[in-house]
C-alpha cells in the first residue's frame, strides 16, 4: 500500500467510525421518524452495495450467523405474537450490517481509532460544558422542538449543567467514554503511558457527565485494571490499594449528594409502583419483569402494540425507558441475549466476563441496543481472530506506523 493510499485509509477509518459513533446516538441524526429510518435504510443498503466484497467470503458468515439468528426471533415473534412491525425488522438487521461494515474496514485500527475519536469528542464536550456552566446556550441546529440543542459535534441537554457530549444525554456519554477505557481492559497500563494527556482529557469529560452508571463503570474498571494488571508485579500493596480505592469509592458516594439521592430515590420510588410504569432504571426494570415473565425466550418484540400489549394506555406514548437491559430482555427474549454475549465470551481474550458484565451495567441506565455500534461490539472481537495484533496501543508521533490493511 502506497503512501497515498494509507493516508486515505488512516482518513477513512477516522470518518467511517465516527459516523458509526454518530448514528448510535448523535440527536443530529435520529431515528426519531420514519422518514429518517427510511433514509437509514436506504443509506446503509447503498453502503453495503459500495463494500459488496465484505459479503461473498468465508469471513462473512458471522454476519450471516447474526441475521439468521435474529430473523428466527422476529419469525417466532410473529408466531407467538401475531405481528412484528416489518420495518422495525428490517432497521435492526440493518443497524448490525452498517455496525459490522465499520468494524471490517478499520479491522484492527477500530480500538485504537475510537479511543481517538472519543477524545476529540470529549475535548470539543468540556469546552461546550464550560460555555454552559458560564450560562450560555449554544445554537441549536435541530429542527424538532425538544429539550436538546445540537451543533453535531455538541448537544445541550436541557441547562447543559451535565456534559452530554454529542449524545442525546449525559449517561450516554458516559457509556460511550467507558467503552473506549473497556475495550483496553488488561492494556491500561500501557494506554496511560502512551497517551497520558488523552487520559486526563477523556476522565475530566466522564466526570462532568455527573452518570451514576458511568461513575459505577469507572470504578469497576480502576479495580479490575487494579488488580489484574499491578498484582504479579506490586502483590503486597496491590490488594491494601484496591480495598481503599473501594472504601474511598463509598466514602465518595456517601458524600456526592446528587449521586446517593438519585440512586436511593429511583429505588425507593420502584417500591411503590406496584406494576406500573417508571422511565428510572429501578422503576422500568420492575415493570419489564412482568414481560420477561410472559415471553422469557423471545420476548414481545419492538413494536408498542405487543411490547406493551397488557398496558394499551402506554402505546401511544413516547416513555423514554430507563433500563436498556430489562427492555432488551423484555423486547427480544433471553436467547437473544444469550446470543450475544455467547460471542463475546468465545472471542474477546482480554477478560471477556469483565468486559460483558460491565457492558450489561452501562445497560442498566441506557438504551443502548437501539443503536449500531453496541448492537455490532461481538463482530469486533470475532474478527480479532484474523488481526491479533489489534489488542495493540498505537506508538508515540515519532515511531514508524504501519496502517494496516482492511480485511477483505
Amino acid at each position: 500500500m502506497n503512501i497515498k493510499l494509507k493516508k486515505l485509509k488512516v482518513v477513512t477509518d477516522y470518518f467511517y467510525l465516527l459516523l458509526l459513533l454518530a448514528l448510535s446516538g448523535n440527536p443530529f441524526f435520529s431515528f426519531g421518524t420514519e422518514n429518517t429510518q427510511y433514509v437509514f435504510s436506504g443509506f446503509v443498503i447503498l453502503f453495503a452495495v459500495y463494500h459488496y466484497s465484505y459479503f461473498n467470503s468465508r469471513k462473512s458468515r458471522y454476519l450471516y450467523l447474526f441475521l439468521i439468528f435474529y430473523t428466527l426471533v422476529f419469525f417466532s415473534q410473529k408466531l407467538l405474537l401475531g405481528f412484528v412491525s416489518y420495518p422495525g425488522v428490517i432497521g435492526f438487521l440493518l443497524k448490525i450490517v452498517f455496525g459490522y461494515i465499520v468494524i471490517r474496514y478499520v479491522a484492527k485500527n477500530f480500538k485504537i481509532v475510537y479511543f481517538k475519536i472519543i477524545y476529540y469528542i470529549c475535548f470539543i464536550s468540556i469546552i461546550g460544558f464550560i460555555y454552559n456552566y458560564l450560562g450560555f446556550d449554544i445554537p441549536n441546529l435541530l429542527l424538532e422542538t425538544t429539550n436538546l440543542k445540537s451543533i453535531i459535534v455538541f448537544t445541550q441537554n436541557g441547562d447543559g449543567l451535565r456534559n452530554s457530549g454529542m449524545f442525546w444525554e449525559p449517561g450516554a456519554f458516559a457509556c460511550y467514554i467507558n467503552l473506549a477505557f473497556l475495550f483496553y481492559l488488561g492494556n491500561l497500563r500501557k494506554l496511560l503511558k502512551l497517551h497520558k494527556f488523552k487520559v486526563l482529557i477523556v476522565l475530566i469529560a466522564l466526570i462532568t457527565t455527573l452518570s451514576t452508571t458511568g461513575y459505577f463503570v469507572l470504578f469497576f474498571i480502576i479495580i479490575t485494571t487494579l488488580y489484574n494488571e499491578f498484582s504479579s508485579k506490586y502483590k503486597l500493596i496491590t490488594i491494601p490499594i484496591v480495598i481503599l480505592t473501594i472504601v474511598g469509592s463509598y466514602t465518595l458516594f456517601q458524600n456526592l449528594e446528587f449521586l446517593q439521592e438519585k440512586v436511593s430515590g429511583q429505588f425507593e420510588t420502584s417500591q411503590t409502583l406496584d406494576g406500573e410504569f417508571s422511565n428510572t432504571r429501578f422503576g422500568s426494570l420492575m415493570f419489564d419483569w412482568h414481560y420477561i415473565e410472559k415471553n422469557p425466550l423471545f420476548g414481545n418484540g419492538m413494536h408498542a402494540s405487543t411490547r406493551y400489549e397488557d398496558h394499551p394506555w402506554l402505546q401511544d406514548e413516547t416513555l423514554g425507558h430507563g433500563n436498556g437491559f430489562s427492555n432488551f430482555l423484555a423486547s427480544m427474549g433471553v436467547l437473544s441475549l444469550l446470543f450475544y454475549s455467547f460471542f463475546i465470551i468465545k472471542y474477546n481474550t482480554n477478560h471477556p466476563w469483565l468486559f460483558l458484565i460491565a457492558i450489561l451495567a452501562l445497560l442498566q441506565g441506557e438504551q443502548l441496543f437501539n443503536y449500531p455500534l453496541f448492537l455490532s461490539l461481538p463482530f469486533i472481537f470475532i474478527y480479532e481472530k484474523y488481526n491479533r495484533s489489534i489488542a495493540y496501543v498505537s506508538q508515540p508521533k515519532k515511531a514508524n506506523i504501519e496502517v494496516p490493511t482492511e480485511l477483505i
